[in-house]
């Protein structure tokens, strides 16, 4: 993959990443890559058909926050190399990416005196998106505003969490009334979440179900459209003495884990 088509991928990437990286429900959120005691550094591979596909290698301080990862895709070797900074709240402030060892992609992050307005800035050369935040007193995102600094195109999102289990998302394009709605539902009692998107335009409707052991590992993914099941998968791990899993499989796909502890 060429280092330009690659920066375009990063570019719709970050912007998809940052919708859906997590929810702001966290009280009742199942993690399924939480980490489990001091790890310094893991080391993912993936195969499909035994074949391996990417390697990604994560460095990790001995606060557990992550300030370096290294993707690595087979067999063309090219590669991705995000590097990760803090504030003293350890809160992150930049991430730099570096594609194929040439071209770079930043990213910085700053917040008000109270912790209740977050902006990101992505850099390609000169400044090319801007992402604004409002934030409650919890610290949850209610609005989230992303624009182009040199077109007019922007997008936004409201956020409302009916209670501590159900987070509503409301997406807006150029209008006044939502493009799409998702509701993810937290089901504690049955370690399972249920994603449901309806969509305006074409009216339809998307729903995913994600069913966790008791450590929070994924073991079985449902997707439905406009109530047919299209696609189902299952997982099974296989754990280390820290309960953390070096070992994935579903279907052609598995992953392995080499994980080092301080």
């Amino acid at each position: 993959m060429k280092s330009s088509t690659l920066i375009i991928f990063l570019l719709l990437f970050g912007l998809f990443h940052s919708c859906n990286e997590k929810s702001e429900n966290k009280k009742a959120e199942f993690i399924e890559n939480k980490l489990f005691g001091k790890v310094k550094s893991v080391e993912t591979r993936t195969f499909e058909n035994d074949t391996l596909k990417s390697r990604v290698l994560e460095f990790y301080k001995e606060n557990g926050v992550i300030e370096k990862e290294e993707t690595h895709f087979e067999p063309n070797l090219s590669s991705i190399v995000r590097h990760y900074k803090y504030d003293e709240k350890n809160r992150l402030i930049r991430e730099q990416i570096i594609t194929d060892g040439d071209s770079t992609f930043s990213s910085k992050y700053s917040y008000n005196n109270l912790g209740l307005e977050k902006k990101e800035e992505s850099y390609l050369n000169k400044i090319q998106t801007v992402t604004e935040f409002k934030l409650d007193s919890l610290g949850k995102t209610i609005e989230k505003k992303f624009g182009y600094v040199e077109t007019n195109g922007f997008r936004n999102w409201e956020y409302e969490y009916p209670n501590e289990n159900i987070t509503l998302t409301k997406e807006f394009f150029k209008s006044n009334s939502p493009e799409k709605i998702t509701e993810l539902k937290i089901v504690p009692q049955e370690s399972k979440k249920v994603r449901t998107t309806k969509y305006s335009f074409p009216p339809s409707e998307s729903k995913e179900i994600f069913y966790h052991n008791n450590l929070g590992n994924l073991i079985k993914m449902e997707k439905y459209y406009n109530g047919k099941l299209i696609e189902s998968k299952s997982f099974t791990y296989e754990l280390d003495l820290n309960q953390n899993w070096i070992k994935s499989e579903s279907e052609l796909t598995r992953k392995e884990r080499i994980i080092e502890y301080y």
